[in-house]
């Protein structure tokens, strides 16, 4: 079951449909995305080769598994947020790491 949202950007006034929940899947996809940035001497200890390659390749990460459509569109997702506005593109991004942050405290034992 995929858990979606809705949201309008403020300029372009694009109707993108963003997940609320990632899936374990998901979740280690992104988290992947920034390990061809980490070198390591003993498979314990990482340092970090390009902190703003990472940093993209972890928000390129996120926005490709987590928005579902834009305009209605399904086919390359990333490319058409990354054609959006800054401020619409921001918006996505934003909306993404928030709803999750919220879904994520709404489905803690603690929150139970």
């Amino acid at each position: 079951m995929e858990i979606t949202k809705e949201i309008i950007t403020p300029l372009g006034e694009h109707k993108v449909v963003i997940k609320t929940m990632l899936t374990g899947a998901e979740r280690e996809r992104v988290s992947n995305a920034i390990m061809k940035y980490a070198k390591t001497e003993d498979g314990k200890t990482f340092t970090v080769t390009d902190m703003e390659k990472v940093a993209l390749a972890e928000k390129h990460a996120l926005l490709e598994v987590s928005v579902v459509s834009v305009d209605g569109g399904t086919t390359d997702l990333l490319g058409v947020v990354r054609k959006m506005y800054e401020a619409d593109y921001d918006f996505v991004y934003n909306e993404i790491i928030e709803t999750q942050k919220k879904m994520k405290v709404s489905t803690s034992p603690a929150s139970s």
